[in-house]
């Protein structure tokens, strides 16, 4: 485990309780040695049934989409999504669960560690792609890992520190969402999740230059 910089949980996983078992395992074993998890899609099933799994784990990142926060608020609060107080059910949520991040993701992604609520809502594609998922999860474990390495290289003072999972959140989001709109410029209504993928690079070096 001490060889991974981050694990992501759950794209393409499955439901199968033998599977669900071992992933849990992995899970225990990259908190104990401090290895930060992001959980998407199936394993967003297994934590909501098992909330011990990342329960007051600061590194830990939830990534639902609206079915799966569904489920999340009425496992852990106990009522139903409340969309005009979405940013404080959002921190509630956080907080109920104890340390974790989590993006909940939409028109406008909204992202909290519990104590603050970041919203990006650069735009996007108009259409959305099965698999856009699995790339965002990908990409917020690079970069929450990048941003970790970096902070912890580079000590902040506490008043002024930033938690790197946020930051992870964020720039995964605006990569996506870069990537997917260059994605529909040239392929309009055809667009599909590969065709994102050939965009990274591209909105990566418009994001950040590798020559900064």
């Amino acid at each position: 485990m001490e060889r991974f910089d981050c694990i992501v949980v759950g794209p393409g996983l499955g439901r199968d309780s033998f599977l669900m078992d071992c992933v849990g395992n992995i899970m225990r074993h990259a908190r104990q040695a401090n290895i930060p998890t992001v959980v998407d899609g199936d394993g967003l099933f297994l934590i909501t049934n098992n909330i011990g799994l990342v329960e007051d784990n600061s590194l830990a990142i939830l990534t639902p989409n609206v079915y799966e926060y569904k489920r999340l608020v009425q496992k852990v609060l106990n009522c139903e999504v409340n969309e005009e107080n979405a940013s404080e059910q959002l921190t509630a949520l956080c907080q109920k669960i104890g340390g974790v991040t989590i993006m909940r993701k939409g028109k406008a992604d909204l992202i909290s560690d519990g104590k603050k609520v970041t919203q990006v809502s650069t735009f996007g594609s108009p259409r959305r792609c099965g698999g856009q998922g699995d790339i965002l999860s990908g990409s917020v474990a690079v970069f929450s890992s990048w941003a970790r390495h970096f902070l912890l290289s580079n000590e902040q003072p506490k008043e002024t520190s930033v938690n790197p999972m946020v930051l992870g959140c964020i720039a995964g989001s605006l990569l996506l969402r870069k990537a997917a709109a260059l994605a529909f410029e040239k392929n309009k209504r055809s667009t599909v999740t590969t065709d994102i993928i050939e965009f990274l690079g591209q909105s990566l070096e418009d994001i950040c230059p590798a020559g900064r």
